[in-house]
């Protein structure tokens, strides 16, 4: 586990790509998921990480990065203070049930407490059970905040984390 470097940043986007196609179609248009190209996602998460918008870790299993998770500050104006978001966590679906995924979200969580987050926000898709567990035994709990996502309006949980 360690912060990504340029270099890893093409391999997570791959990673990024796999992990959608396999959790969401079906679920979101098929040419989003057709159109997702790898090399502008790189590029679109260099470009953030250079603004200090973001921050994203990876994880690697030997030569190939196996997930990644991006966080940052919260984005929503109504936020208490003290409260960070991780914006997205996917592995490749190669590497599900490795570990990885704990792994990147303990850097995650990690990386927020250390920029003086008490608590960590994140939202997910409200059909994808799957993430849903995952976070539960992480310990996120699901609030009462709701939206719809941006692709086919499928409707978002915000979950929350509290570390003190």
């Amino acid at each position: 586990m360690r912060a990504a470097r340029e270099e890893d940043l093409l391999g997570a986007a791959e990673a990024r790509v796999a992990s959608w196609h396999a959790a969401f179609t079906g679920l979101v248009p098929q040419d989003f998921l057709d159109a997702m190209d790898p090399a502008a996602i790189a590029t679109s998460w260099s470009t953030s990480i250079a603004a200090g918008r973001s921050r994203l870790y990876v994880a690697s299993i030997g030569e190939q990065i196996a997930g990644y998770a991006g966080v940052g500050p919260e984005r929503d104006p109504e936020a208490p203070s003290g409260t960070g978001e991780l914006y997205a966590l996917f592995v490749h679906p190669d590497h599900w049930g490795t570990g990885a995924g704990r792994a990147l979200t303990d850097a995650a969580v990690a990386d927020l407490r250390d920029h003086g987050c008490a608590a960590v926000w994140l939202w997910v898709l409200e059909a994808n059970t799957r993430a849903r567990r995952f976070y539960a035994r992480y310990g996120f709990t699901e609030t009462d905040d709701r939206t719809y996502s941006s692709l086919n309006d499928l409707p978002e949980i915000r979950l929350s984390l509290a570390r003190g």
